[in-house]
This record gives C-alpha cells, structure tokens and sequence, in this order.
C-alpha cells in the first residue's frame, strides 16, 4: 500500500502493478506488459487550440483546431455526454474536459472509444475501446507528447459517494486497456484525472469533491496537480496544496502554472506562477483564469476592475499592460495559442475570437466556429 496520489487524508491507493522495488535515488522498474512505443506521425503544421462546443442536450460535441490566424483547421462530431450522475445522488459530476492534445494531434472521446484529429482533418482511433458508456463513469485522458501512450482514469460513481477509480496506461491504437499502474477507492468524492505529461512524467488534476447540485465558475477547476512516476503512480511533486491554499490552479504549461481565486475579497487581484517543483516564483497583478498564463510564462492574461464589468488584461512580465476588448469576462474562456497569440471565448453569445498580443490597440479576428478552449497544440508541458 502506498502513499495516496490525492493525499492521504483523502484515499487509499492499492498497488497493482507489477514494478519492482527501487533502491534510493533509483528508477522504477517498467510494469509487465508495459506498452511499446509506437511510431510519431509528422509534427502539427501550425499551433492551434482545440474548442469544445456542447449540443444542447450534452450528449454530443464539436470539436473544432483554431490556428494563430483564426482559421479553423479542422474539425469533428463526436457522441458523448456530460451527464454522468454521482450513483443514487441527484448530483452532476464535475467531469474531466473529453479532449487531451499531444504535439501533433487532437484526441477526443466519442460513441465509447478514443480518437484522434490532425489540423489536416485526418483523423483515427487511439483506443478501440470500448469504454462503458454507463451514466455512472466517468473518463479522464491525457495522451503523451509523442503519441505513443495514453493515460486513462475510469471513475466509477456507481456507488457514490464511494469512487472506484483505474489508471492505465495504453499503447495508443490498441484495441483493449494497457497495464493498470494504480487503483483506488475513497469514501468520498475526491479524484484525479490525468492533463498532461512534463519530462516523461504523467500529470494528474486533483478535485477534492467532484459531484455538485449546482454551477459556477471554478467547480471543473483543479485545486492541484500530481506530478507522478508514469510507471509506479509515485508522486514526485505537488503543484498547488491539495487544500486550496493558494486558490484554484489553472491550466498547466510549460513554463508553469497559475495559481488564485476568481473571487478577490480584498486588496489588489494577484495570480501567482507556480513553477514545476511547486514553488512561486513570480506573479501578475491580475485576477485568476484558468487558460491565463502564456506557454514561456511571460504574459497572463487576467481580470482587473472595470466599473460593474471584469475586464481582460494582457499583463507583461517585464512591466505594462492592455486591455483586451471583449466585455465582461468574468470566469470566460482564454488559453494562449502561441507565445504572442491567444483565444477568447466570451461570455454569452458573444464571438470567440483569436488576438495578437501587439500591437495595441489590441484587435480581435472572429473565429468561424464556436465553444470553450479545452487544449493546446503542441500539448507537451516541457521546457518554458
């Protein structure tokens, strides 16, 4: 038995693979019938960002690649809901996104399996499948960098709220789940699902209470990341405090991730920039959200005061900032494209659109295609 991948106050988390000991300072042997790599296609053309756009009846998405230059590049339908319930609870669940990028591709879940889209509009099947289309389960996947594996956590509700959770790790194109490197069970709803990969390393969310009778801004938000051995489950660093200590943390990049609270009770909004041991080391004078920080770390983009409206702004590392004309847009959907591109999804109805982060005045180019930013191409967390 071995230390919780969401602290121990939380769950216990039974071994089951079949990695042998390790002396210290060493490495983890591989588990039996650990997945082979498999051969990486050509890298993506462009970057881009995946947008999610849900049908009103949450039972089906589109999945769309957004280039710096606002075109959408490529496209999908896929079948899947959202409305998985917490077993006999009349609660929703905070459900992972349905969409992991790796350098070349997107991957999506659809109608019980794993597939994937090029920005060519190729796509393919990542993992036959098939996964249990039960309202009682929920998935959450992050594929790696080279498209070689997938790491999967099946959560099951069934008998919320007691979560049965099973993280695997697949060779992608295989037809059935891989090795099985953890299982856990915990007698409340706390869990983890996998958002990215740093040096070789799987990334795991960590929500402490993932069914909810209501909504807001945050519920679907980590309230930290576990850096952890891909083979073991080990954990080798928290990002964040299993606690919210520091606030909600965003999404991860490579130069780090954004750490704070939407909700600034007094004083000036700060956002703070964790960096991949867990330490802060730096921090911008804006509001948190969550896609906010730029893949170098050198830019965020966050709310400020703007009279009965939270106004977006492009703050800049080494001093100045912009405002960035899209309303109000408290809790809305940004993530950076490349280092000088980002995307906003605003609130309502209105437009999503893609800007350049100079000149200012800042513009914004209309993006042909609706939804939340979900992801990014190139998806790997390593180097700044």
């Amino acid at each position: 038995m071995r230390k919780a991948l969401a602290g121990g106050l939380l769950v216990i988390l039974v071994a089951c693979s079949t990695a042998g000991p390790k002396g210290p300072g060493g490495s983890p042997s591989s588990p039996a019938g650990a997945p082979a790599p498999t051969p990486t296609p050509s890298p993506a053309a462009e970057f881009s960002v995946a947008l999610i756009d849900w049908d009103q009846n949450g039972t089906s998405y589109t999945l769309s690649l957004v280039s710096a230059a606002a075109k959408v590049l490529a496209t999908a339908h896929a079948s899947w809901t959202r409305g998985a319930r917490c077993g006999p609870m009349q609660a929703g669940i905070i459900a992972p996104a349905p969409v992991s990028t790796s350098n070349h591709r997107a991957y999506y879940l659809d109608a019980g399996s794993i597939k994937w889209l090029e920005e060519d509009g190729k796509t393919g099947v990542a993992l036959a499948g098939p996964l249990d289309l039960s309202a009682s389960k929920a998935y959450g996947f992050a594929v790696a960098p080279d498209d070689s594996v997938v790491a999967l956590n099946t959560i099951d509700y069934a008998q919320a709220p007691t979560l049965h959770q099973s993280l695997t790790i697949t060779k992608v194109g295989a037809a059935a789940l891989g090795s099985q490197i953890y299982r856990t069970t915990s007698g409340n709803t706390a869990a983890v699902w996998p958002v990215g990969w740093h040096k070789g390393n799987l990334v795991l969310a960590f929500h402490g209470g993932t069914c909810t009778q209501g909504g807001g801004p945050g519920l679907t938000d980590a309230w930290s990341y576990h850096v952890v051995d891909a083979q073991t489950a080990d954990r080798k660093a928290t990002i964040g405090t299993d606690t919210r200590a520091c606030g909600l943390v965003g999404y991860p990049t490579p130069a780090g991730v954004p750490c704070g609270n939407y909700l600034e009770t007094g004083g000036q909004p700060r956002t703070q920039v964790l960096d991949w041991s867990g330490a802060s080391h730096s921090a911008f004078g804006a509001g948190f959200l969550p896609g906010g920080l730029s893949p170098d770390g050198k830019a965020y983009l966050g709310n400020t005061a703007g009279g009965s409206q939270y106004a977006l702004t492009l703050l800049r590392a080494q001093g100045g900032g912009a405002n960035v004309p899209v309303g109000d847009c408290f809790a809305c959907g940004v993530m950076w494209i490349d280092n000088s591109h980002f995307l906003v999804a605003g609130n309502g109805a209105a437009p999503v659109k893609v800007f350049a982060s100079t000149p200012e005045p800042l513009q914004g180019v209309s993006v042909a295609a609706q939804g939340f930013p979900a992801a990014r191409v190139p998806g790997s967390l390593d180097g700044a």
